[in-house]
């Protein structure tokens, strides 16, 4: 029998340990569907896609398959109900930055984001007017310069303002309404001619100060001729999105 260098049987040796050192330490190791430390990355193109148990795609994080206008892939998040229908979205279908939408099971937009000045989108919200002075259905002035008859506190939740209200003057007298803003003309001054009834509308403009900031919206109004009074009637100020 040849003789065997003793080395070589060393080798064999710790080969086998070495062997049996790492058997062991696979089995310690976690399961392959679990991470425990360290982030996870998936890039190069790549996807995620939770599907249920018949298959419907639950959650997609990845290429939108929308490309941006300069021909570049979009990445963004989708998560659907069980009956597949959209539930939530981050994305942007031009060039506008990418927004979050809400929707319900019908479809519909149920919440955005202002994807242009930042803030909500949709839904617009609606802000009562409360009548200065008197508390006349139409509120009524005799001032010869800007008087307030109709005041909103407007939280600024969208970027975007409209202001609706009524105007009126008696026979034989003129006048003039405008909406203000933190007691800055806002918007356009409306006149009044003798025995006029007009309807006075505002917006969408861009609404001073920043999101979540309580603005004081007025109705004004106020006398140019006559000795009669002018009237207002507050419709409403409604917060909405940018055009």
């Amino acid at each position: 029998m040849a003789a065997i260098p003793q080395d070589l049987l060393d080798r064999i040796r710790t080969l086998e340990r070495q062997v049996r050192e790492l058997s062991g330490r696979a089995q310690t190791r976690p399961a392959l569907d679990r991470i425990q430390h360290g982030p996870v990355v998936i890039g190069e193109g790549g996807t995620l896609t939770v599907q249920d148990a018949d298959g419907t795609p639950m959650v997609y994080i990845g290429d939108l398959d929308i490309p941006r206008p300069n021909g570049a892939p979009q990445y963004g998040v989708l998560i659907s109900r069980e009956d597949g229908s959209l539930a939530l979205a981050m994305f942007s279908n031009g060039t506008m930055p990418q927004g979050l939408d809400i929707y319900d099971n019908r479809g519909n937009t149920i919440f955005t984001e202002d994807r242009v000045n930042g803030g909500l989108a949709v839904p617009y919200l609606h802000t009562p007017f409360y009548p200065d002075g008197d508390l006349d259905r139409y509120a009524r002035t005799q001032s010869g310069s800007p008087e307030s008859l109709w005041t909103a506190p407007h939280v600024r939740y969208h970027p975007m303002l409209t202001v609706a209200a009524y105007a009126a003057s008696d026979v034989g007298t003129t006048g003039a309404a405008q909406v203000y803003v933190d007691g800055q003309p806002w918007g356009e001054q409306h006149n009044l001619n003798s025995g006029d009834w007009i309807y006075v509308t505002d917006g969408p403009k861009l609404c001073p100060g920043k999101y979540g900031d309580v603005t004081r919206v007025e109705i004004r109004a106020w006398r140019t001729g006559g000795t009669g009074n002018v009237y207002t009637c507050a419709a409403g100020a409604i917060g909405t999105q940018t055009r």
